[in-house]
């Protein structure tokens, strides 16, 4: 791992599962070596299913604010960009991504749970994608994200106002397939997986990419720009 301190922890089992747990024994919060990672865990095990998961109380509390606060906006890009660049691989994973969502899944950390095919929501969980609140535009690729799996009002409803939510909405409004008492997270997202695993992996594959392919295509060839469109703002804010 790149990170002097470790966050993405991988595992490669037995049955073939890559296991990625984030776990920095506190919010498990982004930042840029720490998304570099994570995106290398996905694009280096193209054939291996994924269970994605935090650790007890906490998947992902988003993008490190306090690391924000002492950057450049030029800096702040770079992490905007890794960012993009690893929710669009795991998102584009070719093969079964189940996330076991143990805890609080806060703005990009939402947004991360909403990169795999079936995400398992533990009760009392805390998420939403508040960037609104926090002053912060949303990228482009968090938008096309969000929009495959919220309706049109809901994403408008929760990501405009920036509003938290806890799991239990967040799972009727689609952020989250189900949700379950956080002792039952993993054992349900390892069934889940197990069953998307049994179905034909050239069709799996092929399918999904054909859902998403495209998408992820055009939000890597847009990144730049997109992100340098919000590093401007910043500036002319006088961040």
């Amino acid at each position: 791992m790149s990170s002097d301190e470790q966050t993405i922890h991988t595992t490669l089992r037995d049955d073939g599962v890559l296991d990625v747990q984030l776990d920095d024994g506190g919010p498990n919060a982004l930042r840029p070596n720490v998304l570099e990672d994570l995106r290398a865990a996905f694009v280096e095990n193209p054939a291996a299913p994924v269970l994605l998961r935090g650790r007890e109380g906490m998947f992902c509390a988003g993008l490190d604010l306090r690391w924000m606060g002492e950057r450049t906006p030029t800096e702040i890009g770079e992490l905007l960009r890794a960012c993009g660049r690893a929710l669009m691989a795991v998102w584009a994973h070719p093969r079964p991504v189940v996330a076991a969502v143990t805890g609080h899944a806060i703005a990009a950390g939402t947004m991360l749970a909403m990169t795999a095919d079936h995400v398992v929501a533990a009760e009392g969980g805390v998420w939403g994608l508040n960037e609104t609140a926090n002053g912060m535009e949303v990228p482009r690729f968090g938008i096309d994200l969000v929009s495959a799996r919220l309706a049109p009002r809901d994403l408008g409803a929760l990501l405009i106002p920036g509003e938290r939510i806890d799991a239990a909405r967040a799972t009727a409004v689609g952020m989250a397939d189900v949700v379950v008492d956080p002792t039952e997270v993993i054992p349900l997202a390892e069934r889940r997986l197990a069953e998307l695993m049994a179905l034909p992996a050239a069709a799996y594959a092929g399918n999904k990419l054909r859902l998403r392919a495209h998408v992820a295509e055009r939000v890597l060839t847009g990144l730049a720009d997109d992100i340098d469109g919000i590093v401007a703002g910043m500036e002319r804010a006088g961040r």
